[in-house]
């Protein structure tokens, strides 16, 4: 038996290789002219594009005119650049289905904004003050804008949600009645980890310390990770296990890899049986050849992750589901 010493550095070691929706930019760079259309970000997505006040949420707008079909609350992954959520939200758009981006506290440009601290330090450091709470009242303001648009235009609210961003949803699903979505699109969503990843609750009295991330640069938001980041993760899970209902039984479609790395595929289905969740349904995500050097299974949200057929059969599979074809 290992003395604790050992088993916080065997800790340190396991969350190092955790690249929760670690990605970021694949690299890229995020090209923000204006065009006649819109704002045309890195995965050449062209949107009609608006910030709200509240560094938080972004909308994208089907580029068509008319009343859209369907609103979407799209929600990242912990420690995915907000903006590597452009590849699906190209497919909504081009659906005719607005989308609301939520970039949660420590991602994105969701931090103070002093001026005397640079921007990547000012993320660690907001990360590091971060909780359930907060990613919770967060996913419910952006549901509650969403929910008025939707309203406006008597059409459905889908929550596409990635790893963190699905369980935060789904969460909120639960934990509010006045909260409820027609359709759910749940990319690898983190509604149960795999064993392993709890040693990092070894760690969890260091909400300050930073957890060094190997995910891929060109996805992942920071170099590394608080552990208060952790920690409301798990507070998280915990919160949606122990209020988990029937009340989750909407059509939704879940998008997984047998292989994912953090995301327990068996674990998943066992739940889905559990609570009788008759209207969800798996899609098995096979990877062909991607384009992003750092092979992870868990991530599968755009076509350099997973491949130009496969994702053509996530486009098609997503839409059909959203808009019943």
């Amino acid at each position: 038996m290992p003395s604790k010493a050992a088993q916080i550095w065997i800790a340190i070691g396991l969350i190092g290789i955790v690249v929760f929706c670690a990605p970021v930019d694949t690299g890229s760079v995020v090209d923000r002219k204006n065009s006649a259309n819109g704002h045309q970000e890195e995965s050449g997505a062209v949107f009609n594009k608006e910030s709200t006040e509240n560094r938080s949420y972004t909308w994208f707008y089907t580029p068509s005119r008319g009343a859209p079909k369907g609103i979407a609350v799209v929600l990242h992954g912990l420690n995915l650049r907000p903006a590597k959520m452009a590849s699906i939200i190209k497919i909504l758009t081009e659906a005719k289905i607005d989308a609301l981006r939520v970039s949660l506290f420590g991602h994105g440009q969701n931090y103070p904004h002093t001026g005397t601290t640079g921007r990547k330090k000012a993320r660690i450091e907001a990360l590091k003050t971060v909780s359930y709470r907060l990613w919770r009242e967060e996913t419910y303001q952006a549901y509650c804008l969403a929910r008025r648009r939707s309203d406006q235009f008597k059409v459905p609210l889908f929550l596409v949600g990635f790893s963190l961003g699905g369980l935060l949803g789904t969460d909120l699903s639960v934990s509010r009645t006045d909260v409820r979505f027609d359709r759910m699109v749940l990319f690898a969503p983190a509604l149960d980890l795999k064993g392993i990843l709890y040693s990092a609750k070894l760690l969890s009295l260091f909400p300050r310390l930073v957890i060094p991330s190997r995910a891929s640069n060109s996805y992942r938001e920071n170099s590394g990770l608080p552990m208060a980041a952790y920690n409301a993760l798990f507070e998280a899970l915990r919160h949606f296990k122990k209020n988990a209902s029937g009340k989750l039984n909407v059509p939704t479609i879940l998008f997984i890899d047998r292989q994912d790395e953090l995301i327990s595929y068996r674990g998943l289905k066992q739940f889905v049986k559990r609570h009788r969740l008759n209207d969800w349904s798996f899609h098995l995500v096979k990877k062909g050849k991607a384009g992003v050097t750092v092979k992870m299974h868990h991530l599968i949200i755009d076509e350099s992750a997973v491949g130009d057929e496969v994702w053509q059969e996530i486009r098609e599979t997503m839409i059909n589901h959203l808009l019943l074809k």
